[in-house]
């Protein structure tokens, strides 16, 4: 009986100290986009102030995040109208849309099938401020800044479990062991604690 605690205790300490260490890796990769994209985005510059002043702020670079509300495919580009909404530390979306300062419409003149931003999509983009669109809004008329896609991130949504998934997929989905369990806990990392089954989804 002590043996098998022991065991136990081994294996909860080991995957702790694997947990804190990949954690400290990940504070150097929260974005899902590489350095050299990052360094292109304009500091400084907040999604507000771009709301406030589109035409003012052409060719800036912002990082920004949000919920698709529609995408459509027209004859030189595809359009994705977006419900702004701030990233978190690893430049995903939140979920609380209370917190939105706007809209916008991002666009992409190489093809983008919009099939693959369905809405509700949770994304996160770089893209270059190219001016202001009018956009019919129930009986308004609205104007949205416009932004061209310069690198795109697509944050498809994951089942809530019993333990809670991570709400996307990135860097913590693996294929064999599915996804690890958040907030980590060295029973649930990927697979089950001993004496437990992995629940079937």
């Amino acid at each position: 009986m002590m043996r098998e605690c022991l065991q136990i205790t081994m294996w909860r300490i080991c995957l702790t100290v694997l947990l804190l260490g990949m954690s400290g890796c990940a504070a150097f990769s929260s974005s899902p986009f590489n350095q050299a994209l990052e360094e292109q985005v304009t500091a400084g510059v907040l999604f507000p102030q771009v709301a406030q002043d589109p035409s003012g702020h052409r060719e800036r670079i912002l990082k920004v995040g949000g919920v698709v509300l529609s995408a459509k495919r027209l004859v030189d580009r595809t359009e994705v109208m977006v419900l702004q909404i701030p990233l978190d530390d690893d430049s995903v979306p939140q979920w609380d849309r209370t917190k939105s300062q706007g809209r916008f419409l991002a666009t992409q003149q190489t093809f983008l099938d919009p099939a693959t931003l369905p809405k509700g999509t949770r994304l996160t983009i770089i893209g270059k401020v190219t001016g202001q669109a009018s956009v019919q809004v129930d009986e308004e008329q609205k104007f949205y800044p416009v932004l061209a896609i310069q690198a795109l991130k697509v944050w498809p949504l994951i089942p809530r479990g019993m333990y809670g998934y991570r709400p996307y997929w990135g860097p913590y989905w693996d294929p064999y062991w599915g996804p690890w369990y958040y907030p980590p806990s060295p029973f649930y990392y990927g697979f089950p604690p001993p004496g437990r089954h992995r629940r079937h989804r």
